[in-house]
């Protein structure tokens, strides 16, 4: 092989070389774009879930006040209830008495 022959191998492989490497800096760059697409994306669904798991725990605080909130008025019509038979009690067995001696009579 001669020296042209030798040069002339050595430059055709370095520009397969250099084909090579390009097509490694396109498969790179694809790569990382992906990447960064696929981040943001991953990004955008957990804001979107942090978003929906806000707006769930506000229901349910909500939900809770209102439970809380009719619990106290059911307890405080018992307790209302509770203490007008204990008041009324002795006032109610008065008027029975006084029926019953105007029926009597």
């Amino acid at each position: 092989m001669t020296e042209q022959e030798q040069l002339t191998r050595i430059l055709t492989l370095v520009e397969l070389t250099n084909s090579r490497l390009d097509q490694l800096d396109r498969d790179i760059r694809e790569t990382n774009q992906r990447i960064e697409k696929e981040n943001q994306e991953t990004k955008q669904r957990i804001e979107a879930t942090n978003q929906r798991i806000e707006e769930e725990v506000k229901r349910w605080d909500e939900r809770f006040f209102n439970l809380v909130k009719e619990q106290g008025q059911t307890a405080r019509t018992i307790i209302i209830t509770a203490a007008s038979v204990v008041v009324l009690s002795p006032v109610l067995g008065a008027v029975v008495e006084l029926v019953e001696k105007f029926v009597i009579k």
